[in-house]
């Protein structure tokens, strides 16, 4: 009983510091992204970075995508669409960050936002 405690609570801190994490995280992405577009809520911002092309494409896939997807953007998901080149595993762009958007990130932020399932980090679209 002792060990399925342990083994439960140790979870459980895993899954609160990973979820702290990832909120740190998104937030320096939505700093950096309100900093060069100041105004609007996270997403106005996020979307605005994804489409000015003098963002390095690894930033956009990054910052703006990976972002996106965690605060689950509705907004976002026509933009995603368009840079979508129907990828689901990145194949085209593996290893090629540095010159073309992330396809699976695209992926996986058009789920993300389309299911809506267990949206952690949407509260930080402020």
């Amino acid at each position: 009983m002792k060990t399925t405690s342990g083994l439960v609570l140790l979870f459980t801190g895993f899954s609160v510091g990973a979820d702290i994490w990832i909120d740190i995280a998104l937030q320096k992405n939505i700093n950096i992204a309100k900093m060069k577009y100041p105004g609007g809520k996270a997403e106005d911002t996020l979307i605005a970075y994804l489409s000015d092309t003098t963002n390095s494409p690894e930033d956009r896939s990054h910052i703006a995508i990976w972002t996106l997807g965690q605060i689950h953007s509705e907004k976002a998901l026509p933009v995603l669409k368009k840079f979508y080149k129907n990828d689901p595993k990145g194949k085209t762009c593996y290893g090629r960050h540095n010159s073309v958007l992330c396809q699976y990130e695209i992926y996986k932020a058009i789920n993300a936002a389309e299911s809506n399932w267990l949206p952690l980090h949407r509260r930080l679209n402020k």
